[in-house]
This record gives C-alpha cells, sequence and structure tokens, in this order.
C-alpha cells in the first residue's frame, strides 16, 4: 500500500481559493467566481439560428403537427423537456409528438420510419442529429422539416441538409462548452424576442442539469453563469420544474444539504441516467412526461402500505431509486466477473487496463463498470466488446496517473477509428487487428504500480487545524465538471484505535477525530471491516499519512472535516492526546 504525488504549489492561509484557482490556471478570479450576463454571447452568432428561428414560428402560427426526438442521456431529456414546455407555453394547443429511444442510441437512426409515417410538418432535435445526413434527407424529401439544435461535432466536409444549430459549427461563437440544451435555451432567448415575452429563463434549472450531467466544460464563464442561475433555482426550490425540486428535495441529506455543481452531478444525475439506460420504455416516457411538469398522478406500490397514488414527479423519484440501485448492484456485479479475467490473465500489469466486456456484463451499462474497474485498478480502463472485425466500447481515465487526458492519448495513437466524449469519459471504437497494435504499445510503457495524487499543499498533523479546512471548504460550490476539487496531504496524523470507529450499516465507513477535525474514509457499497481489522491490529497507536479532500461535515454540527481519498498508515510511538468536541 503506497502512493505518489506532486505538490503543485504551497496556498496561504487567509488566501486559499485565490492561490487554488491560480494553480488550476485561472487568471481572471473575480470573472470565474461571478460571471454575470455581460459573459454571455449573443444568440445570434449561432450560425443558421436564424432561419430555424423563422421555420418553428410559421409551424406554431400555423399550429402544425411537431415530431420531437428525445435523446437518450440527462442532456436530451431536459433538451427536449426544455422546448416542449416552452413550445407549449407559446402555443398550448399545438400537437407534439415525443419519440423516446428504446436503449442506448443516440439520433435519429432508430426512429426514422415511425417519424417518417407521422403527420407531423417540423421535426425537432435537440442534443444529436448533426451527423444524420440520410435521415435528415429522407424526412426533408418526404416535405418535412428539420430543426437541429446541437452541440455534437461531425467530420468536416459533411454538410446535413437540415437546418443545424450548433456551436461547434458556428466559427463566430468562442462558448463551445455549451451542451445541447445550452443551444436548445440559446433558441428560446430569439424566440423570446420574436414573441415578446420572457419565458426561457424559467427552465434555467432544466439548462444546469443538462450540462452538469453532459460534464459542460465550467472554466467557460457564459456556460458556467447559465449553470449557476440554474443551481440558484434548485438551491432556493423557486425553479418552475416540478420534477427537479422533487429529486432535489429527496436527495438533500446525500448532498450534505447543499446544492452544488458537484452534488447535483453525482446526487440527481445519476437517479436519470439510470433510468434511461435501465428502464422500461413505459418508465422512460413516465420519467419524460414527470419533467414536462404533468399534473398527471399514479399508482405505485410502497413497502408497508400496499397501492399509493402519487404525483407522477413522486413516481418517477421511486422509480429512478429502484432503478439506480439495480443498476449499482449490475455494476458490482459485472466488475466482479471482469476481476476474473482481469486476475487470471495479469491484465492489470499493463498501464492501461483492455478488458473484453462480452456478453457476461451488463451492456447498458459499460461506462459505469469501466469506471468501477479504473478505480478498483488504479488506472485507465478501455471496456470493449467485439463484432466481427471491430471493437466498440468506454474508455474511462484515471486522474492519479499520468495520462491526465484519456482521450487525447487514444487519438494520438492513431489506431482507433473513433474516440468521442470527455478527456475522461468516452465512446471508441478500434478494428480487433489495432488492439494488437495498442497492447504493444502498452507493453513498452511503464508500468503503474501506484496512485500519483496531484496536491495543493502539505499540512504538519501537529499545525494543522480546523479553520484551513473551513477556509478551503465553504468555497464547495465552485468545484465540479472540468474544474476539480482540490486535495491536500496531511502527515503524520496520530490516532489511538479506540478513537478508531467503523460506521455504516454496511460498515463502510471509518472515522476518527483529531484537533476539533473528522477524517472519514468511505466507500461505495464494499466494507471496510477488512481494512479496520488490519488498523486496528497494528497496536494501540497508528499515525497517518492522509491524502483528502476539505469538508463541512453539515449533517452533525458543522465539524471540519477531511474526507480521505487515500491513506498510508504504521505504528506510532505517539500518544493521541484526550480532547473535547
Amino acid at each position: 500500500m503506497s502512493f505518489r504525488y506532486k505538490l503543485l504549489g504551497n496556498i496561504r492561509f487567509g488566501n486559499e481559493l485565490e492561490d487554488i484557482l491560480r494553480l488550476k490556471g485561472i487568471k481572471d478570479l473575480s470573472s470565474f467566481l461571478n460571471p454575470t450576463l455581460d459573459n454571455t454571447e449573443s444568440e445570434l452568432l449561432l450560425d443558421n439560428i436564424e432561419l430555424a428561428r423563422d421555420v418553428y414560428v410559421r409551424h406554431i402560427v400555423n399550429n402544425d403537427e411537431i415530431d420531437l426526438l428525445v435523446d437518450c442521456d440527462v442532456d436530451g431529456y431536459t433538451s427536449a423537456s426544455d422546448i416542449y414546455l416552452y413550445t407549449k407555453r407559446i402555443n398550448p394547443k399545438v400537437k407534439i409528438n415525443c419519440f423516446i429511444h428504446e436503449g442506448k442510441i443516440h439520433g435519429l437512426q432508430d426512429k426514422i420510419d415511425v417519424i417518417s409515417s407521422t403527420n407531423s410538418k417540423l421535426v425537432i432535435v435537440p442534443d444529436a442529429g448533426s451527423g444524420d445526413l440520410k435521415e435528415c434527407k429522407k424526412l426533408i424529401d418526404m416535405g418535412k422539416d428539420v430543426i437541429i439544435l446541437d452541440h455534437h461535432p461531425i467530420k468536416e466536409g459533411r454538410i446535413n441538409p437540415a437546418i443545424v444549430v450548433n456551436n461547434q459549427l458556428s466559427p463566430r461563437v468562442s462558448d463551445k462548452a455549451m451542451t445541447g440544451v445550452g443551444i436548445t435555451y440559446k433558441f428560446t432567448k430569439l424566440l423570446d424576442k420574436h414573441f415578446k415575452v420572457d419565458y426561457a429563463d424559467d427552465y434555467l434549472d432544466l439548462v444546469a442539469l443538462g450540462m452538469i450531467g453532459d460534464r459542460a466544460d465550467v472554466l467557460n464563464l457564459q456556460t458556467r453563469y447559465l449553470i449557476n442561475e440554474g443551481l440558484k433555482f434548485m438551491r432556493n426550490m423557486t425553479g418552475k420544474n416540478k420534477l427537479i425540486r422533487t429529486l432535489v428535495e429527496a436527495q438533500m441529506y446525500a448532498m450534505n444539504n447543499k446544492v452544488t455543481l458537484n452534488s447535483v452531478g453525482f446526487y440527481i444525475c445519476p437517479l436519470i441516467n439510470s433510468m434511461i439506460r435501465l428502464g422500461t420504455y413505459e418508465d422512460k416516457s413516465i420519467l419524460f412526461e414527470a419533467m414536462c411538469n404533468s399534473d398527471k398522478c399514479l399508482e405505485r406500490k410502497v413497502p408497508g402500505k400496499g397501492m399509493v397514488l402519487m404525483s407522477i414527479q413522486e413516481y418517477t423519484l421511486r422509480a429512478c431509486q429502484s432503478t439506480n440501485r439495480k443498476q449499482k448492484k449490475l455494476t458490482e456485479e459485472s466488475a466482479a466477473v471482469l476481476s476474473e479475467s482481469i486476475n487470471l490473465y495479469g491484465l492489470d500489469k499493463l498501464p492501461i487496463l483492455i478488458c473484453n466486456a462480452e456478453d457476461k456484463v451488463d451492456s447498458n451499462s459499460t461506462g459505469l463498470i469501466a469506471n468501477k474497474l479504473a478505480d478498483q485498478y488504479q488506472r485507465p480502463c478501455l471496456l470493449m466488446r467485439r463484432k466481427g472485425d471491430i471493437c466498440k466500447g468506454s474508455g474511462r481515465g484515471y486522474d492519479k496517473c499520468e495520462i491526465l487526458d484519456f482521450n487525447q492519448w487514444c487519438k494520438e495513437t492513431k489506431l482507433f477509428n473513433k474516440v468521442d466524449g470527455h478527456p475522461g469519459a468516452f465512446g471508441c471504437q478500434i478494428t480487433f487487428e489495432n488492439t494488437n497494435k495498442l497492447f504493444e504499445i502498452l507493453s513498452s510503457m511503464k508500468r503503474i504500480d501506484e496512485p500519483t495524487y496531484h496536491i495543493y499543499g502539505i499540512y504538519e498533523a501537529d499545525v494543522i487545524h480546523d479553520q484551513i479546512i473551513r477556509n478551503v471548504a465553504k468555497h464547495d460550490d465552485i468545484w465540479g465538471n472540468s474544474v476539480s476539487e482540490p486535495i491536500f496531504l496531511i502527515k503524520n496524523v496520530p490516532c489511538n484505535i479506540y478513537y478508531l470507529n467503523l460506521l455504516g450499516s454496511k460498515q463502510n465507513k471509518i472515522e476518527f477525530e483529531y484537533h476539533n477535525i473528522k477524517f472519514t474514509k468511505q466507500t461505495k457499497g464494499s466494507s471496510l471491516s477488512s481494512d479496520y481489522k488490519e488498523l486496528i491490529a497494528i497496536g494501540e497507536n497508528i499515525e497517518f499519512d492522509i491524502i483528502g479532500r476539505f469538508s463541512i461535515d453539515n449533517k452533525s454540527g458543522k465539524m471540519a472535516q477531511v474526507l480521505v481519498e487515500d491513506w498510508l498508515y504504521r505504528k506510532s510511538n505517539k500518544v493521541q492526546g484526550f480532547g473535547f468536541g
């Protein structure tokens, strides 16, 4: 058990936030911390947006039937919900046919036949469709107008015959971070001006949720501003979206009673994603209806109460919680199955883990399983399935190794046919022949034997105090997505085994206190009982070197807290002093 660390720089007491942000390369601290409306760009910078407005307005005024595609992730659902709610508010009489994917498929491909058979005059595709050239041409040839509100890049030279509004394809737009729901929001802002209303901003909670779910780069000030404004709705419970309010209220305890970019990303988005990945078609349809503020009530069986009539939002919450538990169980089981093969064939000896998912693991949770394996084996992971001569799957990075942008690393090998997504989370495709070449590259690379942590300060136990923790922790609303939370090293922390506690119904939390600071190490699901037994077997007094994040425990007395990422421990001759609090 060991780790390495790289000190990015020391921070000054009282100037912690300023020093951390400068070490992250952020120069304009004031704008970053307080982005305003002045940081937003004109929607008119988006190519084709005025044409899209004119076509949309014509169909709305004529009461034409509209087809709306709901893409299969949080960004897709929020994008579609945004334009649905806005349209119904402009013209409640307009008929909107909503099309939801049954599986994990993006774009028009699996829905082209059914959309072709409708009486719609307009097809709207938010968060997808830019690359669906054939499908769009087919719909246009049938006399339908097609508006695409997207953020995904397409290969240079490919021209979509639809009306494509896409920040990646708009040279005048500097904000390439906005996701599908951000483009949809920009479209509704332009529509506000035409209809002389002020509706678009009412759905900023949807905008924030979608962009957080799609891991938008919050270094961009416009994107950061829009997310911050949406989070205010969630924090104050003033947003108009009833499903978001229901989900946030239910998850407040898990979120340490604080609505932040990170807490929404960790505790709200996964609930929705699990339903989109594993839910039945009926439940996914109910999810979208709930997100569109339906007033419907549904019956659901509740343990100890039988069948209970509840709002569609409450029904969706309970369905998402059930599906999320199922997904976690499937992820654990799938990772365990793959671990057998990894250990059998020594795949963990290479600096990057490459696994064949085969048909033994859940195909709807490939990314989550890859993420689990990356954490377990402390290295980047490629989890793929072979079909013929092609291997497809997901890549997940590991931020405690020297490959900080795994996406870019894969691209630079020039072996992959496709690498689409974020630096640490993406889909990929490679020929089977090229996997052999990939293994050749890996065999010549340096092994990863221990994690490397990039830390923002080193403290000795005898000088650390709770105010240092609080000075950093009070800014927890800043971190998330591309602006990761800082971690620190605290050395030589003494602990008597009688102060060491194993907690949780699953025995997955170890806690102790020192100098009015709570140190907490917790795992998701798996037990820490073996670690606890190992610790207390060392002797009465232990000494820790701890890598962790600074936090405030809002659940129990607002105590300063270090959330342990990793630790080293050894027998000690130091005796932990007795103290109050």
